[in-house]
């Protein structure tokens, strides 16, 4: 905010209408006590955003405008049946930030920081709130947990390097091995072509023979699979099988519709009790005014001989006093023996509500476990409809290379004897070659899973980088912000000390603790001092500066533009006119009240208060 700020206040306090206009720097209010000085600076807090102001006396509200170079602020609080109400838009909406407002920047003469040292109670709480460390240490502990579990997920997957590493050997391995065998094959067909002339029939069941020998080591893989899966799955269902019957037992044996037959039985007894009860508790407070009430001439109230009479309000007949104490006691015990039976029933239907609620949970249970029971059982049916497929197949392509080993046994028994050596390496070279190919495209699949892994675990240590520096960074700000209080109370201190010329005190500071420390000469040596033991005006200085080093370290100027001081009259008109002066270039605005005779209006923009006429 820039340029003048014009103000206008109704019903503040004493004030019943009052214009001001406040420049930039420091204005002073001066006037003499109930001039309603502190009712302007109410006035100007609560349009400011202040959460209470002091409703003018016989006025049903107070109101505050604000105009400056930008917009217009009007804020109205009301009296109602339920208390004050407070309506319009103020300049501070945010509480944390009113709150910073009404701690560091209202400096009137109740400011809690001011009153703290005055009464020499605690300031480290009354500093250190806006902070919210709690909420700092729970953000920090979070992250913390977070990168332990990253931490953690890393180690378990450290050695995918060597991992990684190992199946690449292997893969280049069994490749450099399939060249070589392929090499070698090639060998063994130029050296076959040296020796017979190739039968392409009989090369072509080997061929067959190879490649269904690879089928049936692969069926024998599938096989060994399936039959660990279906393990798998029997086990699991006889552990379902074990709760289902467990499940069962709860709910077998139990009549559930009895039970809540039962349950509506009592309730209807509940019930009748209830009406009756009603009913009788009527009845008996109705006979006991008519016997008590004053008016009882009025239904027919007779004294004879017999006794004194009174008429019934129900049947109209006559009836002693007597009689009526009498039937006022039956109903009392009437009235007392149905409120027993009325607690007595309300555990009853608890009980059996409580037993219903138990047999509906273990049928959910079943529902539950008995649709588990079919998922399994139909993965079970297909995993084994897969496993005799698979065998079937297995003693298929067994069938099929015993009838091409016989097959290529009755042709090669045309050849030479020295060409079966050379044919059953070739088939055995070709065979392997086959075996070589399915591993390398395993270890292909392994080698991509592994890179994939290793993408994840450098995702996961630029996370865990990440949260290191978050987690530094609020441990920083955590310790600086705390340093940053002390220092500039230190500091400011140090130079207020110098200014105001105290020359009792040598030092004050804010120890490690927050802590209020004093070193002051007493009998010509520097001590340490509490307090209790310094003047009015030494107390109210360091009630002072707490709070402005609360409005520098919190940026309190980026909230309120205005920074108001009030009750300064510890102070004489020199250290007065300095104490001002230094805090008036923290702010944009600063507005503070003064006694006409402390003589230091000369120097600031300065506005004279009366007081109201015939106060």
């Amino acid at each position: 905010m820039k340029g003048p700020i014009h103000l206008e206040l109704e019903n503040i306090g004493g004030i019943e209408e009052r214009e001001l206009t406040i420049t930039e720097g420091a204005t002073l209010i001066q006037g003499p006590n109930a001039a309603n000085k502190s009712s302007f600076l109410k006035g100007l807090l609560f349009v400011l955003g202040a959460s209470t102001v002091p409703i003018r006396s016989g006025a049903d509200e107070a109101r505050v405008t604000l105009s400056s170079r930008d917009q217009q602020i009007v804020r109205v609080a009301r009296r109602t049946d339920t208390g004050v109400e407070m309506s319009g838009e103020a300049w501070i909406d945010e509480s944390d930030d009113v709150n910073l407002l009404e701690r560091f920047a209202a400096l009137l003469e109740t400011n809690p920081l001011r009153s703290a040292v005055a009464r020499n109670e605690d300031v480290e709480s009354l500093l250190k709130e806006p902070m919210d460390i709690d909420a700092l240490e729970e953000k920090r502990s979070t992250k913390m947990r977070r990168k332990r579990e990253l931490t953690e997920e890393v180690e378990s997957i450290a050695d995918v390097d060597e991992q990684l590493a190992t199946r690449e050997r292997e893969l280049e391995e069994k490749r450099k091995r399939i060249d070589s065998l392929e090499d070698q094959l090639e060998e063994l067909y130029n050296e076959q072509d040296d020796t017979i002339v190739d039968d392409d029939v009989i090369q072509q069941l080997r061929d067959n023979r190879a490649q269904l020998r690879s089928e049936e080591s692969e069926h024998v893989n599938q096989i060994e699979q399936l039959e660990d899966a279906i393990e798998r799955l029997e086990t699991q269902l006889n552990e379902i099988d074990d709760d289902l019957e467990e499940a069962r037992d709860a709910v077998e044996g139990t009549d559930i519709e009895a039970i809540k037959r039962e349950r509506e039985t009592v309730r209807s007894e509940l019930d009748d009790v209830t009406k009756r009860l009603d009913i009788l508790q009527s009845v008996l407070t109705a006979n006991r005014e008519m016997i008590n009430s004053e008016y009882t001439g009025a239904l027919g109230y007779d004294s004879g001989l017999m006794g004194d009479e009174v008429t019934c309000w129900a049947c109209g007949n006559a009836a002693s006093i007597g009689e009526f104490e009498e039937t006022i006691d039956e109903l009392t015990d009437l009235v007392a023996e149905d409120k027993r039976r009325k607690r007595e029933r309300k555990p009853e239907i608890e009980e059996l509500t409580e037993k219903i609620e138990r047999i509906n949970q273990s049928k959910t249970e079943i529902q539950r476990l008995e649709s588990e029971k079919r998922d399994i059982e139909q993965k079970l049916t297909t995993r084994q409809e897969s496993l005799e497929e698979r065998r079937a197949q297995l003693e298929s392509a067994r069938e099929q290379i015993d009838e091409l080993d016989s097959e290529i046994t009755d042709r090669e028994t045309d050849h030479a004897s020295e060409q079966s050596d050379l044919t059953d390496e070739i088939e055995e070279t070709r065979v392997d070659i086959q075996t070589l190919r399915r591993e390398v495209e395993r270890l292909e699949d392994a080698c991509a899973s592994l890179r994939e892994t290793r993408k994840e675990r450098e995702r996961k240590k630029e996370q865990i980088e990440a949260l290191s520096d978050e987690i530094n960074e609020l441990t920083d700000r955590i310790e600086n912000l705390e340093s940053e209080l002390r220092n500039v109370f230190n500091g400011t201190m140090d130079n207020l000390l110098d200014v105001l010329e105290f020359e009792r005190i040598d030092r004050v500071w804010l120890d490690g603790e927050f802590d209020v420390v004093i070193a002051r000469e007493i009998d010509g040596q520097t001590r340490r001092d509490t307090l209790e033991h310094l003047a009015e005006s030494e107390r109210e200085m360091i009630g002072l500066v707490l709070a402005l080093a609360g409005f520098v370290t919190y940026d309190v100027n980026e909230v309120t533009p205005v920074l108001v001081l009030d009750s300064l009259g510890a102070f004489d008109a020199e250290r007065t006119r300095r104490l001002i002066d230094y805090f008036a270039d923290e702010t944009n605005y600063l507005v503070a009240t003064v006694h006409p005779e402390s003589d230091v209006e000369a120097e600031f923009e300065t506005v004279t208060f009366e007081p109201p006429v015939g106060s």
